[in-house]
């Protein structure tokens, strides 16, 4: 699995520097409870983009049905919203254990297959049916469980199934290390990335896993900004380079100017380069979407097609509501007698407009009497956050 680590080369680092240096400008941009509402929702668009690098893809109204347990009567279908719904839930499950307990070893075999159990436990069977490599008979994967096969993916020939707990533990003793500081965090989180995915430990999910693992440890190191930015947005918008540099850091060292490890040096710095690439990509994106001005402007654009009938499926909205939509979007919540002072009407306007936007979800309240909050159904994402999802999508 040596080297562990690709060449700190300058254009490396410097792209490293300035991704963790704008990842950490991001986590700041929105109050933190608006930050958890957008967190909320970049957990469907991570379902979404990671189960479309695998080839099963679900649209997002049928992700947001599932959250809901509204299931559609096609069982292909329905495989695919539990599927999107078990990533959104183990995301979900890492943010909590995060909130819980900071000092968690992400690294560790036990969290790793942890992340598998949660999510293949959430699946339907089918999920579990594995066709053996060489074999015509069907296995079944037991979830969180190492695999206990030989495999191989394309051209690369996983190591031994009997060896995996060692390449685990030596995976585990290389990437925990709490005297990583600043951007050598990311290097770490994406030689990690493709070491993990080359030890292949399950007998599938292993690509979901990894970057599942992946956002624990950007979690863990302060990347994360707070799960304001997704990374497998940005490679399932390059999914064949992603496989393909995948797949030339699984290559052998080529001579001796390619590192001294069994693994090629040069692969590992192109992989971890590219993989940098798109995390500013996508950082960069997501910093353009949630700058105030900007934001409000096209909540502002939404609520003015509302009151002009422009949306024939959507009952009218009156203009005021920007007003409330954009406090509570910068202010996090607000207190609903607020709200007759926002609008610049009676009181009796302002309760049939709170009404109005908690019944569509452009608000959440946790009582009838408690303060309203920013909420984004998915209605209004493309409005709000165009281009989150791919055209036509929604």
């Amino acid at each position: 699995m040596e080297p562990l680590f690709p060449k700190e080369e300058k254009a490396l680092v410097d792209l490293s520097m300035k991704v963790y240096a704008e990842a950490a400008e991001l986590g700041g941009m929105v109050h933190p409870i608006t930050r958890k509402e957008i967190a909320r929702l970049l957990r469907h668009i991570n379902s979404y983009y990671s189960n479309l690098i695998e080839g099963e893809s679900t649209t997002p109204a049928d992700i947001e049905k599932a959250v809901k347990e509204e299931y559609n009567k096609d069982e292909e279908k329905k495989r695919l919203q539990l599927l999107s719904r078990a990533h959104i839930e183990v995301q979900k499950l890492i943010d909590d254990r995060f909130e819980e307990n900071e000092d968690i070893n992400v690294c560790s075999t036990e969290f790793i297959c942890w992340i598998h159990k949660e999510f293949y436990e959430r699946v339907p069977e089918s999920f579990l049916a594995i066709k053996h490599p060489d074999k015509n008979t069907i296995i079944t994967m037991v979830p969180g469980e190492l695999r206990r096969e030989n495999v191989s993916v394309g051209s690369h020939i996983a190591p031994t199934w009997e060896s995996v707990p060692r390449f685990l533990k030596h995976f585990e003793e290389a990437y925990t290390s709490d005297s990583v500081l600043g951007h050598k965090k990311l290097i770490v989180a994406a030689a990690s990335h493709h070491r993990l995915a080359w030890i292949h430990p399950f007998l599938d999910g292993n690509g979901r896993v990894t970057r599942l693992f992946t956002y624990a440890f950007m979690r863990k190191a302060g990347i994360a900004s707070h799960g304001l930015w997704t990374l497998s947005r940005g490679l399932a918008r390059k999914t064949e380079n992603y496989k393909n540099m995948l797949a030339s850091a699984d290559s052998e060292r080529e001579g001796d100017y390619d590192g001294r490890g069994n693994l090629s040096e040069r692969a590992l710095t192109g992989f971890t380069t590219f993989l940098f690439k798109v995390a500013d990509d996508q950082i960069s994106y997501l910093k353009k979407l949630l700058a105030l001005e900007a934001l409000y402007n096209r909540i502002k654009g939404y609520v003015a097609m509302r009151a002009d009938n422009m949306l024939p499926d959507e009952k009218p909205l009156r203009e005021e509501a920007t007003y409330v939509l954009a406090e509570v979007m910068m202010r996090g919540e607000i207190a609903r007698g607020e709200v007759p002072r926002l609008i610049g009407l009676g009181e009796r306007s302002a309760t049939a407009l709170i009404k109005q936007l908690l019944e569509e979800e452009l608000v959440v309240s946790d009582s009838h009497k408690a303060p309203i909050r920013f909420h984004i159904p998915a209605k209004v994402v493309g409005y709000y956050f165009p281009d989150l999802y791919p055209a036509g999508s929604i």
